[in-house]
């Protein structure tokens, strides 16, 4: 399922928002002006190819994938990714995990690793962002239906949990399953910060190094 897909998946139903409808959550939707962008990127890391080792998040921020729909890429990381992009805004967790996939090396990273959040879009409760299990009952059961049918097509062998409420929910979705679930590294926000930046980098690239194909 590519990122575009998904996309649809979420705001051409327009049930995400049928859901939200009468609260004061807002989903974020800068990055349907991005489309050329992310098919770009799409042609270029082979999005469609799935790798089957998951890493996955809680969902895009306002400043981050929110605006590019690419995760936990922000437009300063999609523009050392693919060409053409002109802008520059800067996401702390987006910085983080870029330098991750630059240390890898992109080809190499997203050959070995489909990149997603339980929620493919974000929210934001008064201009403040808003996380996936803060929605209302029937919010999130949609969220977790489109998760699973996201790892359905995937057909992961490992999902690695970014965070400990994506472990949990990973968890509940998946125990019992063959997929992998027991891996969890930080969040990318958390790894930003600048006492816990080189401690979190190591542990991200010595598990993802252990993953990789070449």
């Amino acid at each position: 399922m590519s990122y575009l897909q998904q996309e649809k998946a979420y705001l051409d139903s327009g049930l995400i928002e049928n859901y939200l409808a009468g609260t004061d959550i807002l989903v974020l939707k800068e990055f349907t002006d991005n489309k050329s962008m992310i098919e770009k990127f799409s042609r270029k890391y082979g999005e469609d190819n799935h790798p089957k080792i998951v890493l996955c998040g809680l969902n895009p921020g306002r400043f981050g994938a929110g605006k590019t729909g690419i995760p936990f890429i922000d437009y300063d990381s999609l523009s050392c990714l693919i060409d053409g992009v002109t802008r520059h805004d800067k996401e702390r967790s987006a910085q983080f995990f870029y330098d991750v996939v630059q240390t890898i090396g992109p080809k190499l990273f997203y050959e070995t690793f489909y990149v997603t959040n339980v929620s493919f879009v974000g929210y934001t409760r008064q201009g403040k962002n808003l996380n996936y299990y803060d929605l209302p009952d029937e919010a999130k059961a949609f969220v977790y239906s489109q998760f699973r049918n996201e790892m359905a097509q995937v057909a992961p062998s490992k999902i690695v949990s970014l965070g400990g409420a994506v472990k949990r929910t990973v968890t509940d979705l998946f125990s019992g399953s063959d997929i992998d679930i027991s891996h969890q590294l930080p969040h990318p926000n958390y790894c930003a910060f600048p006492k816990n930046y080189a401690v979190c980098k190591r542990r991200y690239i010595e598990l993802l190094q252990s993953f990789l194909k070449g």
